[in-house]
């Protein structure tokens, strides 16, 4: 639903004081998403038993420190218009919920539970699908 409203957004147009914010939220959602994906795949490699724990503690790790560094970027944006407003909104919210879901994968990996960080695996392909709109439709 979020995606929903940011297509709505993003489709009513923005002027040029919005593009800024609205290439900076493409490019930002792209980032977010392949850090959001390693993470899926390290899981879903570990399930598998083609992984071992320490080197995917160490990528998610580096996935959570980068996905935190993009979020905390794209939050220092400054909307112009309620168009641009709402769009900021909703990328924060969609990066929050990634951040989320990347970081009970950490903690579930440094705890040695790796059946809670397959529960994140939904989380996970929600967000990691949620950022490829918005990387697509903020083009």
């Amino acid at each position: 639903m979020a995606v929903g409203v940011l297509a709505a957004v993003l489709l009513a147009g923005c002027g040029d004081a919005d593009q800024k914010l609205r290439d900076n939220a493409a490019q930002t959602a792209r980032t977010a998403a392949s850090e959001v994906n390693t993470t899926r795949l390290v899981v879903e490699q570990l399930q598998a038993h083609r992984l071992w724990v320490q080197p995917a503690r160490r990528m998610v790790d580096d996935a959570e420190k980068s996905l935190g560094t993009t979020a905390d970027s794209f939050s220092t944006q400054q909307p112009s218009t309620e168009q641009s407003a709402r769009l900021y909104e909703q990328v924060n919210s969609t990066l929050d919920d990634a951040v989320s879901a990347v970081t009970a994968v950490r903690i579930a990996l440094g705890n040695n539970d790796l059946a809670a960080a397959e529960r994140q695996l939904p989380a996970l392909q929600l967000s990691g699908k949620d950022l490829d709109q918005v990387g697509e439709l903020a083009k």
